[in-house]
């Protein structure tokens, strides 16, 4: 009969997560090739969702001002339960930059399409939870793509900009009907010869008529709250129009008093992001968090990034466009924006503004054409408002092609830590300790575990820690843990990483036992005392 001999030498085991088995087709958007509306990206989610559940989990983080859902898709290995790296893209703040949504949504195909086909993809989605939220400002985008005001920049709070008891009565119009809406520049002159410079306008108007009535023409538009100035960190600081209901850049009566920035805000507060995008257009620029002394906090390593990015964007990028090679931010902090909140308040190492999409072949003094030069005034009109800040929909998939770098890229830098234990030794048995030999390893070329890796047990409590490891780099280190339990054969679980980096799980456990039979011990061990005896006996007869 046998007999079970129990192994008393404790040993770990890494606990690998298999890739999900891809069982759908490449997924196609259901309205390609044109801008979408708000209950189109609905659609949009959910059928990706209905299609890949596997990969693809949906949440409501809150809803806008007239009630439209905020969506955060998150993309990720769902067989794998254990906290992983996290990133983020978030779109479409602004009204008029509905590009940045085409663009979210293009990044979610193109995860969805590669998973299981490109391997070094599937090996970001297997160890990694992506966020993508395609719109934060949904009711603009409804006004923007169905209604034509593409110069709506603002969130869609009313407002009695005319103090008539009324909100929004009076918006700009497209009079003429030649599908724009035109701005006028009014400047004043101090001579009838003087030529002002084209930025030197004393004010502006647009085109439209009087819907109220009142005898004034669009003085109570459409919007109130620019979003991206809504946000808590340095907020209603260093600009006047920033209190002013008026203009663009109102920040709103307090921060975060905006359902659409206090729906981001309550989501954000959940998750910890080392890099993330907001996705914006008007400009081809990246955009960093600065501090009041008009340097970058992380100055090196933005540096390092804008370098990066000269890099992976190809030569020409946007040259059907006129690009504009990427820029940097080095100026005071801009109040209320979410790269300054995110860096300051949630601990993003780099939060990146994208201004992916900049026409570069409007020439505003060209384009601004002079429609009155009298003595006192010059007025210049402008129509092209909607080529500025997105492409006629035949570019947006070529756009989409010539961002996808920058996008890989975000995916690449996210910190994600690859452990190995290369050393156990200790006890097996409550309130004994266990050392491990641990070493590290960054995959992150450029961002690094920001803290100490933290090892929990199975409740989240902290056993010890190792070393923070940076960017690219390989590190060894010991760690000792103290059993709160007696080692069984099926173990128990531990984790290793932090909030930036996610976790990898592994498995404390006895030794493998023994099952072998004790007569066939018996005769095993006979033999060889017999074997022995003979090599003894020639040893000796020689």
């Amino acid at each position: 009969m046998a007999s079970e001999q129990v192994g008393t030498t404790p040993v770990i085991e890494k606990v690998v997560t298999p890739s999900v088995t891809r069982t759908w087709d490449d997924i196609s958007l259901l309205y390609a090739d044109q801008f979408h509306d708000p209950s189109e990206v609905d659609e949009e989610i959910e059928n990706i969702h209905s299609l890949v559940p596997e990969l693809v989990d949906l949440e409501v983080i809150g809803q806008s001002y007239q009630g439209r859902n905020l969506t955060c898709l998150r993309v990720t290995n769902e067989l794998n339960t254990v906290q992983k790296a996290k990133t983020l893209v978030v779109a479409q703040h602004h009204g008029r930059e509905q590009i940045t949504v085409e663009m979210a949504l293009r990044f979610i195909l193109y995860l969805l399409n590669s998973y299981g086909v490109d391997a070094i993809i599937t090996e970001y989605i297997d160890t990694q939870e992506i966020y993508i939220i395609p719109t934060l400002n949904p009711d603009a985008l409804e006004i923007v793509v169905n209604q034509g005001n593409h110069w709506l920049r603002k969130n869609l709070r009313p407002f009695d900009n005319d103090g008539d008891g009324l909100f929004s009565e009076d918006d700009i119009d497209d009079v003429d009907g030649d599908g724009w809406i035109s701005n006028f520049l009014v400047y004043e002159k101090e001579s009838p010869t003087e030529v002002p410079d084209i930025n030197d306008y004393d004010w502006e108007y647009w085109e439209g008529i009087d819907n109220d009535e009142d005898g004034l023409v669009n003085e109570d538009e459409v919007g109130l709250v620019d979003l991206n100035r809504n946000y808590a960190s340095f907020w209603g600081l260093n600009d006047p129009d920033l209190l002013n209901p008026i203009t663009q850049v109102y920040c709103g009566t307090a921060p975060f008093s905006e359902p659409e920035t206090q729906a981001f805000r309550d989501f954000a507060l959940n998750h910890r992001f080392a890099m993330a995008y907001s996705l914006h257009s008007g400009i081809n620029a990246t955009y960093f968090p600065t501090d009041e002394y008009d340097n970058w906090p992380e100055n090196l390593l933005y540096y390092q990034i804008c370098l990066d990015f000269d890099d992976i964007l190809p030569d020409g990028f946007n040259e059907y466009l006129g690009y504009l090679p990427a820029k940097t931010k080095l100026e005071t902090a801009l109040s209320g924006s979410w790269d300054e909140w995110m860096y300051y308040e949630r601990g993003t190492t780099v939060p990146i503004t994208l201004e992916l999409y900049h026409n570069g072949t409007v020439d505003l003094e060209e384009a601004h054409v002079i429609i009155e030069n009298n003595n006192t005034h010059i007025i210049r009109e402008w129509k092209g408002i909607y080529g500025y800040f997105n492409p006629v929909e035949d570019y947006i998939d070529s756009l989409w092609e010539d961002m996808l770098p920058s996008f890989i890229y975000l995916l690449e830098m996210t910190p994600r830590l690859d452990v190995s234990i290369t050393g156990i030794y200790g006890g097996t048995t409550t309130g004994e300790s266990i050392s491990l030999s641990t070493r590290t390893d960054c995959l992150s070329p450029r961002l690094g575990s920001k803290e100490g890796v933290f090892i929990l047990d199975e409740a989240g409590v902290t056993l010890d820690s190792i070393i923070a490891v940076g960017g690219g780099q390989s590190l060894t280190d010991q760690a000792t843990i103290v059993l709160s339990e007696d080692l069984t054969s099926s173990g128990v679980s531990i984790l290793f990483g932090n909030n930036y980096t996610g976790f990898t799980e592994f498995v404390l456990s006895l030794a493998a036992p023994s099952t072998l039979d004790p007569l066939l011990i018996a005769v095993v061990a006979g033999v060889a005392i017999v074997a022995l005896v003979v090599v003894v006996y020639f040893a000796k007869t020689r």
